[in-house]
């Protein structure tokens, strides 16, 4: 007793199917999206905090390191410039360097929901290979 499927109900259920198809990749993205805003917002408080800390000290140690390369160049009456200029380009230096690793890593892990993606890419082989053989 083989009972064919009418056109109607063939394209109720692939409605369905899809409907559920989409849902779930909609979910999935949601749920990607939301866990990188989560992470993103119990890390910046924190990061605002470590910034302002690194700022404080960094003017401390501004002032310690000019203090210290002022005694070296006191032979000079150029000494507290030679100083200033001697730390800046230091920070500059290592500060470019810094800034260079963290774009470098930004642009590495970007903002697009790559599983997400990779799952749609498997689906959409899936459903071309689904067309050929059907």
């Amino acid at each position: 007793m083989h009972t064919e499927k009418s056109l109607a109900t063939v394209l109720a259920e692939t409605k369905e199917e899809l409907k559920v198809f989409v849902s779930t990749r909609l979910e999935m993205l949601n749920a990607e999206v939301r866990e990188k805003v989560c992470t993103w917002k119990r890390g910046i408080p924190f990061l605002l905090i470590a910034a302002v800390l690194v700022v404080t000290g960094w003017i401390a140690l501004t002032f310690a390191l000019i203090g210290l390369l002022h005694v070296a160049f006191i032979e000079s009456v150029y000494s507290w410039f030679l100083a200033g200029l001697v730390v800046a380009l230091f920070y500059l230096v290592v500060g470019g360097l810094v800034g260079w690793f963290a774009y470098r890593e930004l642009t590495e892990t970007g903002l697009k929901p790559t599983r997400t993606l990779e799952v749609l890419k498997q689906d959409q082989i899936w459903m071309q290979n689904e067309a050929r053989t059907t």
